[in-house]
C-alpha cells in the first residue's frame, strides 16, 4: 500500500456521512408511527451510532456499517462482533434496561443459514435459539485475535442477559448504500413537496439535518433532535416551496472578502455619489452578494419560472421610478434640495418601502435590496438625478 493510500480516510468519512443520512431516513419513517413526535428523540454517536429515545429512555439502538464493496456477512464478521461488544457492554452498565431493540444495519449480504440470517427481522428466517447457540460456541474460540475482546464482552453477560440480548438483535443486510439512501429519502418526501422540487427540497433538508448533527457530535453532553423539531423543519421548508413563495438560503451568508476602499463596482460608486457612510456601503455589498447568489441558485434549480427574474427586475425598476418621482414631487416648489440629499431620500425609500418581494409570500428583504444594487450596477437606475453624468465625469464622486 502506498503512503497516500495508508492515510486515505474516505471510507471512514463515508461511514459517518452514511449514519447521519440513515438517521434522517429512519427519523422520517418514524414520524408517522410515534404517539408524540416531541417525545421521541434521535441521537447520533452518543449511546450508539444512532439511537431513539422515548419518555427519556432509549428504546432502539442501531449500528450502521457501510462498505464500498459488497461482501457476505460471515458468522465471525467484525460487523457483527464489534457491534455485539458495544451492546454487551451497554447491558452490563444498564442491566435493568427493558424493551430495547438492537439493530445492525449493514450493506453486506446475509446468506441463508448464517448467524445474521437467524437474526433477521423476517419471521420465516429468524431463529433466536440457533443464533444464541452459534454465538456461544463462537465466543469460546481463541484463535480469532480481532474478535477476542468482543467474545470476552459477550461471555461477561449472564446466560439470561445473553438470551435477552440475542432475542433483541435484528440484522438488516444488503442495506441501501449511501447513494441509494438519497433515492429512498426522495421517495419518502413524495407527499411533502411537488415532484419537480424534491431534489432542491432534499438538499436543503439534508443541509439543516447535517448542521444539527454536527452540533450533536460537538456537544460533550447528551444531545438529541426531537422528531417534533424535524417536523417543524419540514413544515418550514415546505412553505418555502409553495407557489407563492421561494426558498431563502442566503439570509445569513457573507461574501468571503470585502474591500470597501478598493471596491470600484458601479453600485458602490453610486453610493459614494450620495456620500453614503461605510456602514451603508458594507450592508449594500452584503445584500448585493446575497441577492446575486440567491437568484443564481433559484435559476440553477429551476425554481423560478422562465422570465420571472427579468420581470422582477422590471418591477423594481418601476418601483424606483415611482419613489424617485414622489421624492422629486416633494421638493417641487420648495427650497431646492441638493442632489446628494435627494439621492439619499430615493435610496432610503427604495431600500425600505420599495423592497418588494419577488413572490407574494417571500419575505426575505435581502433579495429586493440587493437587486436594486444589481440594477444600479448596470446603471439601469441611480440615486442622484444626475447619476449618469457623475459616473462618467472625470471628477467622479464630486457633487
Amino acid at each position: 500500500m502506498s503512503g497516500v493510500d495508508s492515510f486515505d480516510a474516505s471510507s471512514s468519512a463515508l461511514g459517518y456521512i452514511y449514519q447521519v443520512r440513515y438517521a434522517l431516513l429512519l427519523a422520517l419513517q418514524k414520524i408517522n408511527t410515534v404517539e408524540d413526535p416531541d417525545d421521541c428523540l434521535v441521537s447520533i454517536e452518543k449511546i450508539d451510532d444512532i439511537s431513539f429515545h422515548s419518555e427519556g429512555t432509549p428504546d432502539q439502538l442501531l449500528q450502521s456499517k457501510h462498505h464500498a464493496t459488497q461482501g457476505n456477512l460471515t458468522d465471525r464478521s467484525p460487523d457483527i462482533w464489534k457491534t455485539v461488544r458495544v451492546w454487551s457492554e451497554y447491558l452490563i452498565t444498564k442491566p435493568k434496561t427493558e424493551d430495547v431493540t438492537f439493530t445492525l444495519v449493514t450493506t453486506e449480504t446475509v446468506t441463508d443459514g448464517s448467524l445474521a440470517c437467524w437474526l433477521s427481522p423476517e419471521g420465516s428466517r429468524r431463529n433466536v435459539d440457533s443464533a444464541l447457540t452459534r454465538m456461544q460456541e463462537i465466543s469460546e474460540e481463541v484463535s480469532n485475535v480481532a474478535n477476542r475482546s468482543s467474545y470476552k464482552a459477550f461471555k461477561a453477560l449472564s446466560p439470561a442477559q445473553q438470551r435477552k440480548l440475542v432475542g433483541s438483535i435484528y440484522v438488516l443486510g444488503s442495506a441501501h448504500t449511501i447513494t441509494d439512501l438519497a433515492q429512498e429519502l426522495k421517495k419518502k418526501l413524495r407527499t411533502t413537496v411537488e415532484t419537480k422540487h424534491i431534489d432542491p427540497f432534499l438538499t436543503r433538508l439534508e443541509g439543516v439535518w447535517f448542521n444539527k448533527s454536527i452540533q450533536l457530535l460537538a456537544s460533550t453532553d447528551f444531545a438529541a433532535i426531537s422528531l417534533g423539531e424535524l417536523v417543524s423543519i419540514i413544515d418550514d421548508l415546505r412553505s418555502q416551496f409553495l407557489p407563492g413563495n421561494l426558498p431563502s438560503d442566503f439570509e445569513e451568508e457573507f461574501p468571503e472578502v470585502m474591500d470597501l476602499e478598493g471596491d470600484s463596482r458601479i453600485f458602490v460608486e453610486q453610493l459614494r455619489l450620495i456620500n453614503a457612510p461605510n456602514s451603508v456601503i458594507e450592508f449594500a455589498i452584503i445584500n448585493y452578494y446575497r441577492a446575486y447568489e440567491q437568484r443564481s441558485r433559484w435559476l440553477r434549480e429551476n425554481l423560478v419560472k422562465p422570465g420571472e427574474v427579468g420581470k422582477y427586475l422590471a418591477r423594481l425598476t418601476d418601483e424606483w421610478n415611482h419613489h424617485r418621482s414622489l421624492q422629486e414631487m416633494n421638493i417641487a416648489g420648495s427650497e431646492e434640495m441638493d442632489s446628494v440629499q435627494l439621492g439619499r431620500k430615493i435610496y432610503s425609500s427604495c431600500q425600505n418601502e420599495g423592497a418588494r418581494p419577488i413572490r407574494r409570500d417571500f419575505d426575505a428583504k435581502y433579495v429586493a435590496r440587493g437587486t436594486y444594487h444589481v440594477l444600479a450596477d448596470s446603471q439601469e437606475i441611480g440615486w442622484r438625478p444626475d447619476f449618469e453624468e457623475q459616473l462618467n465625469a472625470d471628477n467622479m464622486g464630486v457633487a
